[in-house]
């Protein structure tokens, strides 16, 4: 199904991104994390990818005790895995988890030292497991957009420049809101006690996270709006795991590193499913690969692309593809044509996808 319509800008809208130290999207890191841990060891015993999905992360947060030029923890937070995995041949399903939750997280998290891991995964029903190189192991949607506009440019590289700020840690969320031509964000910057000393170096650093935007963007700058008296957002380790906030995998980001409820978006989590067989991971990639590509057709401004699987079928042929493009273009068919071979060349490519996968070039959350 193609769909027309004439380029429109909408009124408003809002956007928003959970940096990588974020809690939910920590979970979508060692959900990810552990799935190509997983995926490695498999093709190493058996010589192919098996059925697992560690799409049930959840991250409980701690306790701690932020002190200027300093402070300590308390409790460490705790990383709970739950979902499913086939066994391996060479080692214990927990120990590639514990392995792959404590290597993504001191990679991630610099600040970060203590914390528990709970590995929970269980294998995965027969029928399932049965389904890998065989056909989608859901019912699943697929769904991507192209290109980013200015704002969803802008809020997706706003993350490095807030880092470069001396004090700052991983957990930066960013909220942007356009009205007209008037920009406003709101930032929340977990600061690291460690390296503010005072009160006044907290608000200095605050201050310079604003300018470093101003100087990007004409708009409206509003950072750690919830600060009060003593309650500041002040953190031992840089992110909000330690006492603030707990995640969960597929809370946050959809697969293009955004938030963006004013496009088409799908609630299903990515991370950690198998990169094989499970659609809800496969299809939102290949939907936005074809989104780009058409966009790049005379006359397209924008593309949407929707993927809807059936259990059971080969991936390269969905229940439902579907394409609806924004411009100055007129139903022709040759349109239509290069539209369908855009969809039929990335239906075709999802074994190509795999090694990407495994081998973390993918960015998908």
């Amino acid at each position: 199904m193609i769909t027309y319509q004439k380029y429109f800008m909408q009124p408003f809208e809002v956007v928003e991104r959970k940096g990588l130290g974020h809690p939910d999207t920590l979970a979508d890191g060692i959900s990810e994390s552990i799935s190509r841990a997983l995926s490695n060891i498999y093709l190493d015993d058996f010589g192919q990818i098996l059925h697992h999905n560690i799409d049930k992360v959840l991250i409980i947060a701690g306790k701690s005790k932020p002190e200027y030029g300093g402070g300590a923890i308390l409790a460490p937070p705790s990383v709970i895995i739950g979902g499913r995995a086939t066994k391996t041949l060479s080692r214990p399903i927990y120990e590639i988890i514990e392995e792959a939750v404590a290597d993504f997280l001191h990679q991630t998290v610099d600040n970060l030292k203590d914390f528990k891991i709970e590995p929970r995964a269980e294998e995965g029903a027969p029928e399932l497991r049965s389904l890998i190189g065989r056909g989608a192991n859901d019912t699943s949607i697929g769904v991507g957009f192209s290109p980013l506009n200015f704002v969803e440019e802008l809020v997706i590289n706003l993350e490095r420049h807030v880092r470069e700020v001396y004090g700052v840690g991983e957990d930066i969320k960013i909220m942007a809101i356009r009205e007209g031509d008037h920009l406003r964000t709101v930032l929340a910057v977990a600061m690291v006690s460690k390296y503010i000393g005072s009160r006044e170096e907290y608000e200095e650093a605050k201050l310079k996270v604003a300018e470093k935007i101003k100087k990007i963007v004409d708009a409206e700058v509003n950072v750690n709006c919830a600060d009060s008296g003593d309650n500041i957002y002040l953190t031992v380790t840089g992110t909000s795991i330690e006492m603030g906030d707990d995640g969960a995998t597929g809370r946050g980001n959809r697969g293009n590193g955004l938030i963006t409820p004013m496009r088409p978006m799908t609630m299903e989590a990515i991370a950690g499913k198998n990169p094989v067989s499970h659609v809800g991971k496969i299809y939102n990639v290949l939907a936005q690969r074809a989104a780009s590509e058409i966009t790049e057709i005379t006359g397209v401004r924008e593309a949407y692309v929707t993927l809807v699987s059936r259990i059971g079928s080969p991936l390269n042929q969905p229940l439902l593809r579907s394409v609806r493009i924004h411009g100055d273009v007129e139903r022709s068919l040759a349109i239509e044509s290069n539209i369908n071979s855009i969809l039929d060349y990335w239906l075709d490519e999802t074994d190509d996808l795999v090694e990407e996968f495994v081998k973390g070039k993918l960015t998908i959350y």
